[in-house]
């Protein structure tokens, strides 16, 4: 199934699904240090709106258009459906870009981190988390469930598969894992430089808001990087 229909089919339960209210603990904490009230920010992936419901000036951009249209419902704020791949800003147009709960897992990542750098101005910042390639709480699941070829396989080839269930249909799509040295490369390559790398749900309780910069980020479900655009590129 294309990255789009699983959205779109997932959209109206979304926000059911995804309920634990410490999932995005570390997401809220980062965006109330990093980002000012009036900050121009453009949240891709930004899926049903959580984001968007605590950003002040914003834009949101998702490939869904089901998933857009509950997003700008919620929160009242413009939401362009597109590609991560194919940002339709001009250049320089952001002060900040975010993007939560592993948008970029679908995409070619240095394609999305170019068209990332190109609608940011100079010395902007982008905020992000891809899926760990190392994420314990995944793996042990695994293991204790007997599936050592999953746990085997996604481990050597960094790829996987989503499931859902929804309204008794089973829904599929590809996903993407990455490691810090391999997405700090890409940063690099794509002309960021890395202010301080986190974890997001390494236990999915308020401890990870104090825990999230700690050695147990290489162990998160989803890995975080704060970088900055590097001036001339």
């Amino acid at each position: 199934m294309g990255i789009k229909e699983y959205y779109d089919k997932l959209a109206k339960s979304y926000d059911k699904l995804y309920k634990n209210k410490y999932m995005r603990v570390v997401e809220k904490e980062i965006i109330k240090k990093e980002i000012k009230d009036d900050d121009f920010v453009l949240d891709i992936g930004c899926g049903t709106g959580e984001q968007l419901k605590i950003l002040n000036k914003a834009v949101g951009l998702d490939i869904s258009i089901e998933m857009a249209k509950i997003a700008n419902k919620k929160t009242n704020k413009l939401i362009v459906v597109a590609n991560a791949e194919f940002i339709p800003f001009k250049n320089k147009s952001f002060d900040k870009a975010i993007s939560f709960f592993g948008a970029l897992n679908h995409c070619n990542i240095n394609r999305a981190l170019r068209e990332v750098n190109r609608v940011l101005k100079d010395n902007g910042v982008f905020i992000f988390t891809v899926a760990n390639i190392y994420d314990i709480k995944w793996i042990i699941k695994n293991i204790l469930k007997g599936n050592f070829k999953k746990v085997r396989k996604a481990l050597k080839k960094r790829k996987g598969t989503i499931t859902k269930v929804i309204e008794g249909e089973k829904i599929k799509v590809k996903t993407r894992f990455y490691d810090f040295k391999e997405v700090e490369e890409a940063l690099r390559k794509e002309g960021f430089e890395v202010v301080y790398t986190f974890g997001a749900n390494i236990t999915n309780s308020p401890l990870d808001k104090f825990i999230y910069k700690s050695f147990l980020k290489n162990f998160a479900s989803y890995i975080g990087f704060v970088a900055k655009k590097v001036k001339n590129k």
